[in-house]
């Protein structure tokens, strides 16, 4: 779309206008000190950066899991205020670039109102998206009260910097924080990454955070979750965990290293951890499995080999392993809940974090 076309469109609808700034009357903040609070960056208080894996690991790991870990998937910035508006400035790694996903859920943030399970979206930044820095309201001329705010960080970018605006004679207090310290864990792919979702907090792991009141960490790579062992080492390292997700499947190269990787994962993360429920999901259903009857095979020799590392491990006395088949994660009409033939759309990520839900509320809170 040239220029031209989109201003065009922006005069037709006001509501796609792009903010600018044209008022000065604001307070910035770092979200990086208190009384603000990030989730979803174990190594942030190690490193102080956006980043979703430690600056310098002790396990090496390839260049693309290194260019991935500082998209800020599944990172949330959570606070108290009563300003009547709040305003963001964010500073990008890169600008938009993909094709299949929206601008909005590659290099946006978006806003939530309330307490956990209680939780209501509000608004989207707005931006050019050829540019790597952007200013945006996220509301204002609201009445004056406490709200809880959750800030959901760009899904498929890197982040510089977030600067925070607020009515400067506003409070500003700290988020009252998880009914534990403990994480959900979320190892997996792109789908687990975030593609195709609109918007931040329509990734499943984001979902999810606004059911359960624990802290999720996204752990997705897109194309480049192979379950390496050295990731096992990195995530086992991760204080606290609840549960860990093992949802890498799809970005593994064979079925034979598929057979080889499962069992050391967890039997790498077991050496650290051998009490927390670990939960392996196969992968979901793709529309195209529904003509091509090779995919179908793959899917469930895939299926098999999975679940009978599961089972035989469970039979070795690992009570705490779990296995769900991934084919039951967008429904029966399955073929609708992809943006590309492969990547959930906001409807698949919807239906993955409803079928989860239940499973988590098993393997964490009915069994404290």
């Amino acid at each position: 779309m040239n220029t031209s076309r989109k201003n065009e469109e922006e005069v037709l609808d006001h509501n796609m206008k792009i903010d600018v700034n044209t008022s000065s009357d604001w307070t910035w903040h770092s979200p990086l000190s208190e009384p603000f609070r990030i989730t979803g960056l174990p190594w942030l208080e190690q490193d102080g950066v956006y980043r979703r894996l430690p600056l310098e690991p002790s396990h090496p790991i390839r260049s693309e899991v290194d260019r991935l870990a500082n998209y800020t998937t599944g990172v949330q910035i959570r606070f108290q205020t009563d300003s009547p508006k709040l305003y963001v400035r964010v500073v990008l790694a890169d600008r938009a670039t993909m094709y299949q996903m929206p601008a909005t859920g590659q290099c946006g943030v978006d806003c939530y109102f309330g307490t956990t399970g209680n939780q209501l979206y509000v608004n989207t930044t707005r931006f050019d998206q050829s540019k790597e820095e952007y200013e945006s309201v996220l509301y204002e001329s609201l009445p004056r009260e406490m709200r809880d705010i959750t800030l959901n960080l760009p899904l498929y970018q890197g982040v510089k910097e977030v600067w925070i605006g607020l009515d400067p004679s506003s409070s500003v207090a700290a988020f009252p924080g998880f009914v534990s310290s403990k994480k959900v864990l979320i190892y997996g792919t792109s789908i687990t990454h975030g593609a195709c979702a609109s918007r931040p907090g329509m990734a499943y792991s984001n979902i999810l955070s606004r059911k359960f009141p624990i802290e999720m960490v996204n752990l997705g790579f897109s194309g480049n979750a192979q379950g390496e062992p050295e990731l096992a080492q990195l995530i086992s390292q991760i204080e606290e965990p609840a549960l860990l997700v093992l949802d890498y499947e799809a970005n593994t190269p064979s079925t034979e290293r598929l057979k080889e990787s499962l069992p050391e994962f967890i039997r790498i993360y077991r050496s650290r951890h051998p009490e927390v429920p670990i939960l392996v999901i196969t992968q979901i259903r793709l529309p195209m499995e529904a003509f091509d009857e090779s995919k179908l095979r793959l899917r469930e020799e895939r299926k098999q080999l999975q679940l009978a590392t599961v089972e035989r491990l469970q039979q070795e006395g690992d009570a705490n392993l779990h296995f769900f088949d991934g084919a039951e994660l967008l429904g029966s009409d399955y073929q609708e809940c992809t943006t590309d033939g492969v990547h959930p759309s906001d409807l698949g990520y919807s239906r993955i974090a409803e079928t989860l839900s239940p499973i988590i509320d098993k393997l964490i809170f009915e069994q404290r």
